[in-house]
C-alpha cells in the first residue's frame, strides 16, 4: 500500500487520496458502532450538514436536514441513544480518486434501546473537506424505519 498522505487533496488537507478517504469513512463508521460521540464530533466539519434523502410518506422532499455541526452532532448522539446495538456488515467503500467524496453501500444490523431488530440497507455519500467530514447525503429504506419506529405524525 501507498502512502496516501503523500498526495493531498485539492483542499490542502494532509491525509488525501482515496485510500485516506476510506479510512476516514470507516473510521467514521466505526465511531457510531462504538457510539463514540466524542470521536464522531472531532470528525466533523464546522460546517457540516446532513440530509436525510428520502422522505418517511413518499413525498419527493426530504425526510431531515441538520445544518451545522451541533444539529449534525445533534442527530448522531439520537442515534446512538436510540439504538441499543450498531453494526454495519457487508460494507462497501468507495473513493474518488482525490479523495473528496466516499460512498458507502452497507446493511444496518441495528438494536433498538428496547430490544427490537432493526435491520436496514444504508448509501451513503460523504464529501470531506479539509480531512473533516462535511456533508453527509443518508439514504435508507423508508419503509424498514416506518415498520419499527412507525408512521411519521401528521
Amino acid at each position: 500500500m501507498t502512502d496516501s498522505s503523500a498526495h493531498p487533496v485539492a483542499d490542502g488537507s494532509a491525509l488525501g487520496g482515496a485510500h485516506a478517504a476510506e479510512a476516514r469513512t470507516r473510521a467514521f463508521l466505526a465511531a457510531l458502532e462504538r457510539k463514540d460521540v466524542a470521536e464522531l464530533e472531532r470528525s466533523l466539519h464546522p460546517q457540516a450538514t446532513l440530509t436525510i434523502a428520502l422522505s418517511l410518506t413518499g413525498a419527493p422532499e426530504a425526510a431531515g436536514h441538520f445544518a451545522g455541526k451541533a444539529e449534525v452532532l445533534g442527530y448522531l448522539r439520537g442515534i446512538t441513544e436510540g439504538m441499543d446495538r450498531i453494526a454495519f456488515t457487508d460494507v462497501r467503500v468507495s473513493a474518488t480518486a482525490a479523495g473528496d467524496t466516499t460512498f458507502v453501500q452497507t446493511t444496518g444490523a441495528f438494536t433498538t434501546a428496547d430490544g427490537r431488530p432493526y435491520n436496514n440497507v444504508y448509501v451513503m455519500r460523504l464529501d470531506w473537506r479539509e480531512g473533516l467530514l462535511a456533508h453527509v447525503d443518508e439514504y435508507g429504506n423508508p419503509v424498514t424505519y416506518t415498520s419499527v419506529f412507525g408512521e411519521p405524525a401528521a
